[in-house]
This record gives C-alpha cells, structure tokens and sequence, in this order.
C-alpha cells in the first residue's frame, strides 16, 4: 500500500509559476512537529527550497482539514449505522 501523500500548490522562487507538489503526510507532520524544514520542490525550474512560515502554516492548515475530514468520515458511517438501527 502506498504512503498517504498531501497534494498541495507551490510557488516557484525563480519565475513564480504555481505547480502541484505532494509530499508523504507523515513527512509533513514530523517537520512541523519537530522543527525541522520542509523542502519543497518546483518541476518547471528543477528548483528545491525549504518552505518559509507562511509556506509551513498553509501546510499545517491543510494537515487539520484532512484530520477533520477523516474524523467526519469516521462518524457518518457510525451515525448511519445508528439511524438504520432506530
């Protein structure tokens, strides 16, 4: 099975192009639990940079709407369940 990846947009430093970029979920999470940067990479300059603040919250934003989204997909099913039930 393959490690669940975060798809998200990047900036190209060097000519300001927005490209698609994935890296694995638990990456992401380590980094920012830890500290420790995150390198991102733009396909049109062969370019990598390690992603500034604001690069890092977008990043920990998107983190929590996956944990929310997962955490709504985990009740609806139970919830479902319930009201077939009653």
């Amino acid at each position: 099975m393959p490690e669940p990846t975060l798809r998200f947009p990047v900036t190209c430093p060097a000519c300001a192009l927005e490209s698609p970029s994935d890296i694995p979920i638990a990456v992401i999470a380590n980094a920012l639990l830890t500290g420790k940067g995150i390198r991102l990479h733009s396909d049109c300059h062969d370019y990598y940079w390690t992603a500034t603040f604001v690069e890092r919250e977008e990043l920990r934003k998107s983190l929590a709407l996956l944990q929310i989204e997962s955490s709504e997909d985990q009740v609806q099913p139970h919830s479902k369940q319930l009201d077939a039930v009653g």
